[in-house]
């Protein structure tokens, strides 16, 4: 993630993926997902839970599975787009 500023992450319910923005109107999949009706629910959980927490949500990365260490941690805010 060199150079790039983490401004969010969302579940596309639709493409059962989820999206990570960066910058002002740079966006990437992040990651996909076997979509079914419990993942469904999962990504519709999350982002409800993230709407009620007025879009705040983080990143951690971990350098393995079995690892209790982050290597990275971003705190992340979900914002409207300013007005134009």
């Amino acid at each position: 993630m060199n150079g790039l500023e983490v401004s969010s992450i969302e579940a596309d319910l639709s493409c059962a993926s989820l999206i990570l923005s960066v910058g002002i109107s740079t966006r990437y999949v992040y990651a996909t997902y076997k979509k079914t009706p419990v993942t469904t629910n999962e990504a519709e959980a999350w982002e409800a839970v993230k709407k009620a927490c007025g879009g705040l949500h983080f990143l951690a990365i971990q350098e393995d599975l079995d690892s209790d260490d982050c290597v990275g941690f971003w705190l992340l805010l979900d914002l409207p787009p300013p007005p134009v």
